[in-house]
């Protein structure tokens, strides 16, 4: 039973127990199966395949928790980033990596320099779950496949 699931089936039992408390806000087992699964969903969509580098750079909170579970519900490879480390360090390591995403907070924001479209903010986590709230994994068929464009030349040498 992968973490996921044995989640899913804790928050079926006890649902409305509270799963994390860190003082400001507490998230019952339901409300974590919930966000974890949207967004496995969500990175599953950003890049479909398997086995492919998530890197996290943030602070510990709910939402590293809620990232560390959706990566692995995913099916993706898990790079843990300090926020203590220096930008310079943090380069390395992820262009020796080379994560399909990054998520970060405030403070992994500043330190991870690199396109936005390879990141994922904290502050993006309650739209992405309610976006992708009940959604199913994506599956092989589930994207177009791509084709190159036949080039001119290609035809012609296949008229022949």
């Amino acid at each position: 039973m992968s973490p996921a699931e044995y989640l899913e089936s804790i928050a079926e039992n006890h649902g409305e127990s509270i799963a994390l408390d860190d003082g400001e806000i507490a998230v019952s087992y339901s409300e974590l199966a919930v966000a974890v699964q949207a967004m496995s969903v969500a990175l599953a969509n950003m890049d479909p395949n398997p086995g492919s580098t998530v890197a996290i750079c943030a602070d510990y909170c709910h939402e590293y928790l809620v990232a560390v579970l959706a990566t692995q519900a995913a099916g993706k490879k898990l790079l843990p980033l300090s926020v203590h480390a220096d930008t310079q360090e943090l380069a390395d390591i992820v262009n020796a990596a080379l994560p399909s995403t990054i998520i970060v907070d405030a403070r992994g924001h500043e330190r991870i320099p690199c396109e936005e479209d390879f990141k994922i903010h904290f502050s993006q986590f309650p739209g992405l779950v309610l976006t992708y709230r009940g959604a199913k994994m994506p599956g092989p068929n589930d994207f177009e496949k791509f084709t190159l464009p036949e080039t001119t030349a290609s035809a012609d040498a296949e008229s022949q």
